[in-house]
């Protein structure tokens, strides 16, 4: 892009330097002070600004289990057999037999018998694993032994670039809201659409019920009523529901979200208005934060350094930039935010 229209960190410092002065006036700021506020600029952009975020489909196929031995087995563990710890007391179903080292598994619980989502209540490392039917034994792997699957865990994995979850995505069709012929949804619409087509209803009338059986539909749903716990330190979304009957190994669920935009990707990030003008604030405020040291001390010719002035000047720049940003700019919260 041009001088003035930057599409990369490198020729957005430069232009926010011109906006102080340079080449007239010497700016006193070092490269790593100005990436670092640059860095700054982008988050709270990412962080506030309804362009700096997408809505985005976040994909994961559910995953059993996995159960690692230390070397090959003693025997050969069984599908859908229940195997227990010798030590902990942990059990769990075999899902699948990968070798003779490696198992899949789930429904997996602690001692007392309960589902267990607690990584730090499992199979413990050394301990012998015996299947319930085929006798079979294995001794737990020390490093690496037990890595928990989606059911077992009743979360799935995001990266950083996600901020918010909006909702996850109807996992099976055994709600009021479906398309059998002996659901409520489908009977109101055999029974009203007719009757609103002729001209005989009113839409209000159709919303209003669409939004009382939506409504219904969250009271009374069944397996699948889900509700979200997101935190963005974990990285993890947990979804509260009946995991094992709402989802077989090997389904995808799929979570609508908010996705960071990449400035690597999308370089017009670096062109907005705003993030321009507040990127140019922070460079003021650190250079007046720089000449503070120095603040009042007089030079040949009688000029004074102010670093006092300059220091404030952008201190208040930032503050109305992020007065303007919750008024002009930031969208209500209306999703999960971790």
């Amino acid at each position: 892009m041009s001088a003035t229209q930057p599409a990369s960190t490198t020729e957005l410092k430069e232009y926010c330097l011109r906006k102080l002065g340079k080449p007239v006036i010497d700016v006193n700021l070092a490269d790593e002070q100005m990436d670092d506020l640059i860095e700054e600029s982008v988050h709270v952009f990412q962080e506030y600004h309804f362009d700096g975020t997408e809505v985005y489909y976040a994909k994961e196929q559910v995953a059993a289990s996995t159960l690692t031995f230390a070397s090959a087995s003693t025997g050969t563990f069984a599908v859908n057999e229940t195997i227990t710890g010798g030590t902990s007391g942990v059990t769990a179903t075999v899902q699948t037999v990968t070798s003779t080292t490696v198992l899949k598994f789930n429904e997996h619980k602690n001692s007392d018998g309960l589902r267990e989502a607690n990584t730090s209540v499992t199979f413990t490392a050394g301990e012998t694993v015996t299947g319930t039917n085929s006798t079979a034994t294995g001794v737990v792997a020390s490093s690496g032994g037990v890595v928990l699957g989606n059911v077992d865990l009743k979360a799935l994995t995001v990266d950083d670039s996600i901020i918010g979850i909006r909702d996850v995505l109807p996992i099976k069709a055994e709600k009021l809201a479906s398309d059998d012929m002996f659901s409520v949804e489908y009977q109101f619409h055999l029974n009203e659409l007719p009757y609103l087509l002729k001209g005989g209803g009113t839409l209000s009338n159709y919303v209003s019920s669409r939004q009382y059986i939506s409504m219904l539909d969250d009271i009374f749903s069944k397996s699948d009523t889900r509700q979200l716990r997101f935190n963005r330190l974990t990285d993890k979304v947990y979804i509260d529901m009946d995991w094992d009957s709402s989802v077989d190994i090997g389904d995808w669920l799929v979570l609508q979200c908010y996705k960071k935009i990449d400035g690597g990707t999308y370089t017009e990030l670096y062109n907005d208005i705003f993030l321009k003008k507040y990127t140019t604030a922070l460079f003021k405020k650190q250079w007046g934060q720089n000449l503070l040291k120095y603040d009042g001390m007089q030079l040949p010719g009688g000029v004074t350094l102010n670093g006092r002035q300059i220091y404030d000047d952008g201190n208040t720049e930032i503050e109305k930039l992020d007065e303007e940003m919750q008024v002009r700019y930031q969208l209500p919260d209306n999703f999960y935010v971790g």
